[in-house]
């Protein structure tokens, strides 16, 4: 194990954030299933061309365990090849075979999250029916589950029988499917200045390259029991079960050719409950080290403690645990959900074990003592944030509001910049969901999640401003010809070195903005550059595409001491 002063010296580096040690590039990801999945082809592509616009470069997108094996409500295991994308129920894998062509198209990248529910035949048998489709799932079956859909999106395995082999040249401009030949693309290009990607090969379907294994396993409507009861008392036993998936999943993963892709384990919710029971959250953290095996103090677990939990009880066993569980050490990086729903990015929670965006440098430091505490040393693992947003009022009564909702999500991609480790952010959701059947949508949390950039129906929300040109200033006061720290990110820049302007409008002085200042963002599409300011007013970004659309962010008040 580390000495204390290792430990402390590596919490100061892993701490620090700033202009210095800010994460040069993030992938830009969005996930709406129901948008992308659910509501068939022609929405999909149209909803993808609108991600396209906003400088969205990556898709997420559950695939369910349920919603894709056959007999999914029997207890009895249908008598199929598990591991063979082909012997699944015909037009299983349409609809993601459409969405992967379709981004690839449109020069988007696709993170597959291959999650429960679970076929109920893969299944344990709880006393309480409403948690059967997520109560101890089967490691051995999830890993022929994962296999079958690695090797379908290899990037080889044959159109032949797939929805992309039954498309007419109508379908060319939309999906890159059906072309006469292969070729540029007759679609809008992907980001106003990005270049035009060619259409695939009408043989194949396009290759998969970033996956994540099982949401939210610390959660209880994803992942059961969260306890267990014993002798000793309740004991954490969704850590095992999600230690046996993630080591399936990754099996499965390197064993069809996809060991040298992005695959992030975790993606994790950000908090938890104190309660135990079969059906509470364990506090995230609590999740984490009893993944590895590890209490509370960060030494692993030994004797009954570690029996109880499914952990390496002799130390040769706990010298092979790293080995054993490749997945916890050789990942590409960690996936989580740093989400602060109803409250201010920068107001932490006085639970040290819950991580929200705020306290991301907490996940850093424990993952850096995990593994450290096995001797691998690994001093920083790449965060990958699969799922981030806030709920507005309206719809949802307990929400923030909407203009505090816009302003929020750029304090929140502003703190993910900051963080040298984080390799994306990803937002959720384009557009509300839908109220549950039976449910008012007015009782807020009945109506699922309401953090979209667009209402349901596809309004505008002003946090569609804000994120298609993010823009926060970490003080919005300075003295009189001082300078005040601007960032922002031109999100559509398409990997080009922009022109961004920052401009002013007085005060009382009319609707009229003057230029303060223009600057070259990064190739990333970032700014982050001090501005002199005289006089108080509001500030915004101001930039152009190479079409002539002009881009506005969203305005923030500024004043002069």
């Amino acid at each position: 194990m580390p000495a204390a002063g290792a430990l402390i010296a590596l919490g100061a580096t892993l701490l620090c954030a700033g202009p210095a040690h800010a994460s040069s590039a993030q992938t830009s990801a969005l996930q709406d299933d129901q948008l992308l999945i659910y509501s068939g082809p022609e929405k999909m592509a149209r909803t993808l061309d609108t991600l396209r616009g906003l400088g969205v470069q990556q898709i997420r997108v559950s695939v369910f365990w349920r919603g894709v094996a056959p007999q999914p409500l029997s207890k009895r295991r249908p008598a199929f090849d598990a591991s063979d994308p082909a012997a699944y129920p015909p037009g299983t894998w349409d609809r993601y075979d459409l969405l992967v062509a379709a981004a690839h198209l449109r020069g988007m990248t696709v993170n597959f999250d291959i999650t429960g529910p679970a076929p109920l035949w893969a299944t344990g048998s709880p006393r309480r029916k409403d948690i059967a489709n997520v109560y101890t799932p089967s490691a051995h079956e999830f890993r022929l589950f994962v296999h079958a859909v690695a090797a379908r999106y290899t990037g080889s395995y044959p159109a032949a029988g797939s929805a992309l082999a039954r498309t007419s040249p109508r379908d060319c401009g939309l999906f890159g499917i059906g072309c006469p030949s292969p070729g540029p693309s007759p679609g809008p290009s992907p980001t106003p200045t990005g270049p035009t990607p060619t259409a695939p090969p009408a043989s194949v379907i396009p290759k998969v390259d970033f996956w994540t294994v099982w949401n939210e396993p610390n959660q209880p409507g994803w992942l059961d029991p969260q306890w267990s009861p014993s002798r000793h008392g309740w004991v954490e036993t969704a850590p095992a079960l999600y230690r046996g998936l993630l080591d399936a999943a990754w099996s499965a993963l390197q064993a069809t050719g996809h060991g040298a892709d992005t695959i992030a384990f975790g993606d994790t919710a950000p908090e938890g409950v104190h309660k135990k029971g079969p059906t509470r959250a364990i506090r995230f953290l609590v999740f984490l080290r009893r993944l590895y095996c590890l209490d509370d103090r960060y030494r692993p677990l030994t004797g009954q403690s570690a029996r109880a939990r499914r952990c390496p009880t002799t130390a040769s066993a706990r010298a092979a645990f790293p080995d054993a569980h490749p997945a916890l050490f050789n990942a590409s990086g960690y996936a989580h959900h740093p989400y602060q729903l109803y409250r201010s990015p920068d107001r932490p929670s006085p639970d040290r074990d819950y991580v929200t965006i705020v306290s991301l440098p907490r996940l850093s430091v424990a993952l850096a003592r995990a593994t450290q505490a096995y001797g691998r040393g690994r001093g920083g693992m790449p965060l990958y944030l699969t799922e981030f947003g806030f709920q507005s009022r309206p719809p949802n009564p307990r929400g923030v509001g909407l203009s505090q909702q816009a302003a929020y999500l750029d304090e929140g991609e502003f703190l993910a910049y900051s963080n040298p480790w984080v390799r994306s952010l990803t937002q959720f959701l384009l557009q509300d969901d839908a109220a549950r059947p039976g449910r008012n949508p007015a009782r807020g949390s009945d109506a699922t999640f309401q953090t979209g950039l667009q209402f349901l129906g596809g309004r505008p929300k002003p946090a569609l401003v804000a994120y298609r040109l993010p823009l926060y200033l970490p003080r919005t006061s300075v003295r009189r010809g001082g300078a005040l720290r601007v960032w922002g990110l031109a999100r559509a820049a398409g990997g080009l070195r922009q022109t961004v302007a920052v401009q002013l409008r007085p005060a009382g002085g009319g609707a009229r903005f003057s230029t303060l200042a223009s600057f070259t963002t990064t190739a990333s599409g970032y700014l982050d550059v001090g501005v002199p300011l005289r006089a108080g007013g509001y500030l915004r970004l101001s930039w152009r595409r190479p079409d002539g659309h002009p881009v506005i962010s969203r305005l923030v008040a500024v004043h002069v001491r």
